[in-house]
């Protein structure tokens, strides 16, 4: 029998269903090779960052943290690896570096990463309105009323520049409404250009806009020809060999379960937080917060972006669109790929980039001390901010001490 459309047109179907192992086996091999240059080179010694593991431990046994797993990557190599705690208290089911979870606000710039992608093989311009791709978007009004002049460009959607609504203003978290459920992307977007309307002018203001991401998904599905979880496949997660990382659908979690996610009680316990709706396959979740990941496969993402576009000593991305990625937008602390800008050199460069996220997730980059940190949790966010800080200065301060060769 032949099909329509496949990996080779008019191939059969069990053509295709070699080529799909194929795939998944050169994936997995290049995950191998990552991961085999990430955790066997360079110097790894526990006792450089006793007072790391000594903080994790205590925060564990003090109900401050569940569980979770961290890496620390000095000059490229990788220096400290551990889990720790739990994936599920109940069963004490450990939390492993490889642990898949949701990254909830990485996932926007990973979401990023694939634009630039899109944009070097001259399929989406960053800087064009969108309206040039979504002609829904090509009569947008203020809340006021007001006729806009143009709509937001792709940069200013990844940047929270949009003017689009805000993550804590009414309706400004759609992925929690009923009107979503079950939906394509499509419908969901189609709906905040026709009721949505804008609260500034696109590029005058930085207020975070989840709503804004998934525009900005929209746009990278109709550029692409491909769905936004089949997008994040083929163009971040099959190149770089992350095959622990996709957006988060039911069939998906049936096949390997979720950590358990928890929130910090008025009582200061932890306490199960309430489960929360699981997505058909290629059905609308928020595209800037339901990402699922491990630290290994981060590390490897984050490796690339250190490594100028680098992996494997071969291109992913070119030198000047990292540039352009983290360079500092105009108008608020955001990276022009999605990144927070934490730090600048005094000719504004950014020195420190990162991210974290709502379910309890933190990855930064500091060019200074060329170091990257990861820590995923599945402790709300929120309530572990003074874990998270004192981790990360714990950590800078291990890594401060180190004294490896120059690369």
């Amino acid at each position: 029998m032949l099909v329509k459309t496949g990996p080779f047109l008019g191939a059969s179907e069990g053509d295709n269903r070699l080529f799909s192992s194929l795939q998944r086996w050169a994936c997995f091999m290049l995950r191998q090779i990552a991961l085999l240059s990430l955790f066997t080179t360079g110097l790894f010694s526990q006792s450089d960052f006793q007072q790391v593991t000594a903080y994790l431990d205590q925060s564990v046994t003090n109900q401050t943290v569940a569980g979770g797993a961290v890496i620390v990557l000095h000059r490229a190599k990788v220096v400290f690896k551990t889990g720790f705690g739990y994936a599920d208290v109940k069963s004490k089911e450990q939390f492993k570096i490889q642990t898949p979870a949701i990254l909830a606000s990485i996932s926007k710039p990973m979401l990023g990463t694939a634009a630039y992608r899109l944009s070097e093989a001259g399929k989406v311009n960053l800087v064009a309105p969108i309206s040039r791709y979504l002609p829904s978007f090509g009569n947008l009004k203020l809340i006021s009323g007001e006729a806009l002049s143009r709509a937001p460009t792709l940069t200013e959607l990844l940047t929270h520049t949009s003017g689009m609504r805000h993550d804590t203003a009414p309706q400004g978290r759609p992925w929690f409404a009923e009107w979503t459920q079950d939906q394509p992307l499509a419908v969901v977007v189609d709906r905040y250009a026709r009721e949505f309307p804008f609260y500034t002018p696109p590029g005058t203001r930085q207020a975070y806009s989840g709503i804004g991401t998934d525009v900005a998904a929209r746009v990278l599905e109709i550029t692409s020809g491909r769905l936004r979880n089949a997008l994040l496949q083929e163009e971040v997660c099959r190149p770089l060999g992350m095959m622990q990382t996709y957006y988060l659908d039911a069939q998906r979690v049936r096949q390997r379960p979720m950590p358990t996610r928890y929130y910090i009680s008025k009582n200061g316990g932890l306490t199960v937080a309430a489960k929360r709706r699981m997505p058909k396959k290629n059905t609308y979740s928020s595209s800037g917060g339901t990402i699922i990941s491990s630290a290994s496969d981060l590390a490897i993402w984050l490796l690339m972006i250190r490594n100028q576009g680098l992996f494997q000593n071969k291109p992913f991305l070119k030198a000047e669109s990292i540039k352009d990625m983290l360079r500092p937008n105009p108008v608020g602390s955001n990276a022009q790929g999605g990144f927070f800008v934490r730090e600048k050199d005094a000719q504004g460069n950014p020195t420190v980039i990162g991210h974290t996220g709502s379910s309890g997730t933190n990855c930064w980059i500091n060019f200074a001390t060329d170091t990257i940190g990861i820590m995923i949790t599945q402790t709300r966010g929120k309530d572990i901010m003074p874990f998270r800080k004192e981790l990360q200065r714990r950590i800078d301060q291990c890594t401060a001490r180190l004294s490896l060769p120059s690369r």
